[in-house]
């Protein structure tokens, strides 16, 4: 059976309805009959099924039965911590996944699990696989139970939450900058290979004076901003092209012909480039020639690394965010950091701008990429596209990028020159900060934790990543707040 979530309406209906075959035995080998399934259990909380009695062996038991698709949900779902399954006599799932042969409630007493997979008829296993898959369900041990907390404790941990991941973002942006200044007294490029470089770092001193140059901030910059463009599936390896972009050999490139000759040494060295001899289409046959033809002159200059096509992935994506489009954006913010002042503009924003909607929407406007260009009408080097894309940088990826990157460089730049007043204000805005979109999983934490409506403020939406992804998944309840006052 494929590894799929099937609604477990359909797990409790084989159960109530006694639709299993009567040679039934518990995953460690014990003969079980089923005596009454039980009352379903309607409210939101607890085990599925009450007042079940099992024959286990020779012994008769009476209690409650959970029933899961896997049996890894017992621990991912927080029952192992939860009272309320005390009285639970039978662990019921599609698949035992865990290779454990019971599941362990917060007494320590072991319950033994059922395993439906390997009894089911084939026809009915069959029939499930045609089941539509759900969607990867986003776990939370305590969703069941958290509305037990206060709205405002929730929202108030939250908020620290947040602000502890600006918090690290902040440190990430020092700790880069500093390594740029010992990456250029050294002269070591990327990828870095003095095996004391890391030691050097940590003992060395630094001074405010050390940090002035306009070139370390563009390039911290221009970096932190490629790595967001990558999204979740290729951030890793755009945030690679971004540190293998020498601020110094960008800087040479004149401001005529600007973003064409970028795109060429962006595609060149991502080895997006298809071969020429392939293509049949003329405005592709052009554009490819184009970027060639300037490749030639600026590949001389180029000491630094160089990706294949098998390093991308575009699986799955939607086309808007295949990463040619996104390499074609970053193109176009080079050209706003070098050529028009970008981070120098920003950063005289927060002091001469008082209002603090009047910030936001300087910071939009000045991010947000309009589409044009070869990759205006195009996803890939082949396809064109049915209509027209309208933006590189369109509003939610701009939120992205100013609550994860603009404001923690901002941040760092104004507190390492003493400005105080600034400082605060990119705290605020952060604080204060409305997206205009959020995304699934965001979607889903908030909904889990009753609190949708407060989505799409940055400081919850970030505090809600680094509960979900440090906390949730990781099963850390008893060290969070929540799982501490509802687990307890």
């Amino acid at each position: 059976m494929k590894h799929f979530r099937i609604p477990e309406e359909i797990i409790y209906d084989l159960w109530l309805n006694k639709r299993l075959p009567s040679n039934l035995t518990t995953v460690d080998g014990k003969v079980i009959e089923i005596l009454d399934p039980g009352i379903r259990n309607n409210d939101f909380a607890g085990p599925d099924f009450h007042n079940a009695r099992i024959l286990l062996g020779n012994l008769t038991f009476n209690g409650d039965v959970e029933i899961d698709n896997y049996s890894t949900d017992w621990k991912a779902h927080g029952h192992h911590l939860n009272s309320r399954y005390n009285k639970t006599i039978l662990h019921v799932v599609l698949k035992n996944n865990s290779n454990q042969i019971h599941s362990t409630n917060v007494s320590g007493r072991h319950i033994p699990i059922l395993e439906l997979r390997s009894i089911l008829g084939e026809n009915f296993r069959k029939e499930i696989e045609e089941i539509p898959q759900q969607d990867n369900e986003v776990i939370m041990p305590c969703t069941q139970i958290n509305e037990q907390i206060s709205t405002d404790d929730k929202q108030k941990y939250l908020r620290q939450l947040g602000l502890l991941r600006y918090k690290k973002k902040c440190v990430r942006v020092l700790d880069r900058l500093k390594e740029l200044i010992v990456l250029k007294e050294h002269k070591i490029g990327e990828p870095k290979i003095d095996h004391n470089f890391h030691k050097i770092i940590k003992e060395r001193k630094f001074f405010s004076k050390e940090f002035e140059s306009p070139a370390l901030w563009n390039q911290i910059f221009y970096e932190e901003i490629f790595e967001a463009l990558g999204y979740t599936k290729n951030k890793e390896i755009m945030a690679k092209v971004g540190r293998s972009l020498e601020y110094d050999f960008i800087s040479k490139i004149e401001a005529n012909n600007f973003i064409i000759k970028m795109e060429s040494v962006l595609f060149n060295i991502s080895g997006l480039i298809p071969d020429i001899n392939k293509s049949k289409d003329e405005k592709t046959l052009e554009y490819i020639r184009e970027l060639m033809t300037h490749w030639s002159e600026l590949k001389t200059q180029y000491n630094n690394n160089y990706f294949t096509i098998n390093n991308w992935h575009f699986f799955k994506l939607r086309p808007q965010n295949f990463p040619t489009v996104r390499l074609a954006a970053g193109a176009r913010m080079l050209y706003k950091i070098f050529h028009q002042n970008l981070f120098n503009r920003l950063t005289n924003s927060f002091s001469k701008i008082k209002d603090r909607q009047k910030i936001n929407s300087f910071l939009i406007d000045n991010l947000i990429i309009k589409a044009d260009g070869y990759w205006a009408k195009h996803y890939n080097f082949s396809k064109e596209v049915r209509s027209d894309i309208k933006y590189f940088l369109g509003l939610s990826r701009v939120d992205e990028i100013i609550t994860n990157c603009i404001l923690p460089i901002l941040s760092v730049h104004f507190e390492i020159f003493d400005k105080k007043i600034e400082t605060q204000r990119v705290l605020e805005i952060y604080v204060n900060y409305y997206q205009k979109e959020g995304n699934n999983l965001i979607d889903k934490v908030s909904t889990n934790l009753k609190l949708y409506d407060k989505r799409l403020r940055s400081v919850y939406y970030q505090g809600m990543l680094e509960l979900f992804r440090n906390y949730c998944i990781k099963n850390k309840c008893l060290e969070c707040e929540i799982g501490q006052k509802v687990f307890n």
